[in-house]
């Protein structure tokens, strides 16, 4: 990356050819783009110790009880590769982003656990697990679980917990670190922007990255969650099993990057750039060449990590799976069928609440990769006694609406969720308001040649099915969605192996 200052020293004293790059020494150009190295380290050190027993006898068993104590010592030391300078602010690399963290802490721990199998068809546990950190941030967990088989092939199940989740250490102590979203202008909205521009309109019809640099809070407050199941498994039959469970969780004091507060960027395109929200700093960005007195597209926000008041999901997930015999010759099917469904994911900060099931997003945290509502697979696998064996698997996720609620999107309003994740046409018209379902097939086999030899071939995406256009889905870079059409994209694609047993 070119270093600012030294950048500037060489235009001044002209030791750089900037038009003929072959006229310039290797020592010119590691003085304009200095090498980086910069060694980053980590540390962890955990000792533990538990005890268990059998302590009595309960109608459906033995009483136990375990209990244990940790110690855990964790740093980490990462200097930036480019810190800030405020004497010498050119004194600095382009490109290279400052974060950078060096910090340490201590944590003390106590955990039990109770297994009580009070009847011969009712289970209780009961756990719990205190942690208290050296930077003074201290909670008790506890879990309670409950099995109840009412009739023979099926069991009632059930678990109340709440949950702690301290800051990490760089959102605790890191230097600011930026990232990057790709946006439009919605000319709807903001009419009063774009009129501003008007003898320019590609400044506010194309795409843009606002920036949002996050920075470290050290009075941030420990995450608390409260989760439940409750569900039943059922067995009607030998080599059959049923199961569904619902779950819902909920966390206060989720911790947020703050810039992906949705009144920001109202504020700076209604308000002539003038954004008076306490512990934000707003940026303008490059200006429009043809019309420099106008206000510029939003260029940066600054804030500090921050809690939000709470995040809910909840959800459904259901199992199924079989395991019979075929013939007699030792044949069997073994199928397992695996779905969840999402009911709700929800943010509220501030009194506003933030929808995301079935949409875009949370962009700031999964990186727009979406939350859609159903996932699942279904595997049939012939086993042939051992000796071999044939798998045919199906993944499937259902498609999401391209609203991003923390991008300033609005879910169920492709229109108005122009600019913050929608994209669109130069006309305006979006491109598309939702992206499809994603499929593949996988195909997988293994024989045995020799006790010790063992041949497999694998198909991965058998039958070669495209990754659905999303034009929103990571930030726009890749036109598709990563994280659930990958496999979608590279194609179908062949692996064979061996494995030799000594």
């Amino acid at each position: 990356s070119i270093q600012a200052q030294h950048m500037l020293n060489l235009i001044a004293t002209g030791g750089y050819d900037f038009v003929d790059q072959s006229r310039n020494s290797e020592a010119a150009r590691n003085y304009l783009a200095p090498p980086i190295r910069l060694r980053s380290t980590s540390k962890m050190s955990e000792f533990q110790a538990t005890l268990n027993k059998d302590v009595m006898a309960l109608p459906g068993g033995a009483l136990n009880i375990a209990a244990g104590a940790s110690y855990r010592y964790e740093a980490l030391n990462s200097p930036s590769a480019n810190p800030p300078d405020a004497a010498h602010p050119y004194d600095r690399f382009y490109a290279v982003n400052a974060f950078g963290v060096v910090a340490q802490r201590k944590v003390w721990s106590g955990f039990y656990e109770i297994n009580m199998p009070v009847a011969e068809r009712l289970l209780v546990k009961a756990a719990g697990r205190y942690d208290s950190y050296s930077s003074g941030q201290s909670h008790f967990s506890p879990k309670f679980e409950a099995e109840y088989r009412p009739l023979d092939g099926l069991k009632l199940r059930g678990t109340f917990s709440q949950g702690f989740r301290i800051a990490s250490l760089n959102q605790l102590y890191a230097l600011p670190t930026t990232s990057f979203t790709t946006s439009m202008v919605n000319c709807t909205a903001y009419a009063a922007f774009c009129a501003a521009h008007a003898s320019n309109p590609a400044y506010t019809s194309g795409t843009y990255a606002p920036a949002g640099t996050a920075l470290a809070n050290a009075a941030l407050k420990p995450e608390q969650s409260r989760s439940f199941t409750a569900g039943l498994v059922v067995t009607p039959a030998t080599g059959l099993r049923l199961t569904v469970d619902y779950w819902n969780t909920r966390i206060s004091h989720v911790i947020i990057s703050p810039v992906a507060n949705l009144a920001i960027r109202d504020a700076y395109y209604l308000n002539n750039g003038v954004v008076s929200l306490p512990g934000y700093t707003v940026t303008p960005g490059l200006p429009d060449p043809l019309n420099p007195t106008a206000l510029p597209i939003l260029g940066n926000v600054t804030a500090a990590y921050a809690n939000a008041d709470s995040q809910l999901a909840s959800g459904l997930d259901f199992a199924a799976s079989a395991n019979v015999p075929i013939g007699t010759g030792g044949l069997r099917l073994i199928s397992q069928f695996n779905a969840a469904l999402l009911l709700k994911l929800a943010l509220t900060d501030s009194g506003i609440t933030q929808v995301y099931d079935g949409t875009l997003g949370p962009c700031n945290i999964t990186a727009c990769s979406g939350a859609p509502r159903w996932r699942g697979s279904w595997s049939n696998t012939l086993d042939f006694h051992g000796a071999g064996s044939l798998t045919l698997t199906a993944n499937y996720t259902s498609g999401y609406s391209l609203e991003a609620a923390d991008l300033g999107g609005v879910p169920g309003n492709c229109r108005a969720s122009i600019g913050a994740s929608v994209v669109t046409y130069s006309d305006g018209t979006p491109v598309r308001c939702s992206a499809n379902p994603t499929f593949s097939l996988d195909v997988n086999g293994q024989i045995k040649v020799q006790d010790r030899v063992t041949l497999s071939a694998t198909i991965t995406n058998l039958l070669n099915a495209p990754p659905p256009f999303d034009p929103s889905a990571a930030y726009g870079y890749y036109q598709f969605n990563p994280a659930w059409a990958g496999k979608n994209f590279i194609g179908r694609y062949f692996r064979l192996g061996a494995k030799l047993d000594f």
